[in-house]
């Protein structure tokens, strides 16, 4: 285990006094910033992944760039941080206890049943933000399964050759959709 992971182990498993973890002559300067590069910035994306800011382009790479400074400003305006894009002590103290609650962020119901256009209500709105959560935009989150919806779920479907890709939600849909948002 190298010296950063080492550090950042330690800041995470109750070493609040710590601001700017140090072990053995390598140190994580803090805040984490655009071009900052190493073990330290991944595991910060991979926790920003699960607690449900996804990384969908880059995933945890390792490298602070734009995609990583724009899931920290969605973490600190979603936890009232201060929006700064930088990974200083509040926003590694709030994603440590945010990490550490019973009940996952990223947790998306999804209906039971048969949905198709035409379809409205709740469940519609569920598979909707469902979709995009997975990136398949359906545009509109307005409880109306309509074409733009119809073609998302078409979209998705065709990712998965075991899926019938007639844009209708069904439970074979609803299984691989559940697989895909546990994925993130």
């Amino acid at each position: 285990m190298n010296d950063v992971q080492r550090a950042y182990n330690r800041y995470f498993q109750g070493n609040e006094g710590i601001t700017e973890p140090v072990v053995k002559g390598a140190s994580v300067d803090l805040p984490l910033d655009i071009g900052d590069e190493g073990q330290f910035v991944r595991e910060v994306q991979r926790d920003l992944i699960r607690a449900g800011f996804s990384l969908p382009i880059y995933g945890a790479d390792g490298i602070y760039g734009q995609e990583t400074q724009r899931a920290v400003m969605r973490f600190q305006k979603r936890y009232g941080l201060t929006v700064d894009g930088l990974v200083g002590p509040q926003t590694l103290d709030k994603l440590k206890e945010v990490l550490n609650t019973s009940q996952p962020l990223t947790e998306f119901t999804l209906p039971n049943g048969i949905l198709r256009r035409g379809d409205e209500g709740a469940g519609v709105r569920q598979i909707q933000r469902a979709l995009k959560r997975v990136g398949f935009d359906p545009v509109y989150i307005d409880g109306i399964y309509g074409p733009r919806t119809e073609e998302a779920v078409r979209d998705f479907q065709s990712t998965f050759s075991a899926l019938a890709n007639d844009g209708i939600y069904g439970p074979n849909t609803r299984r691989y959709l559940q697989m895909e948002l546990a994925d993130l």
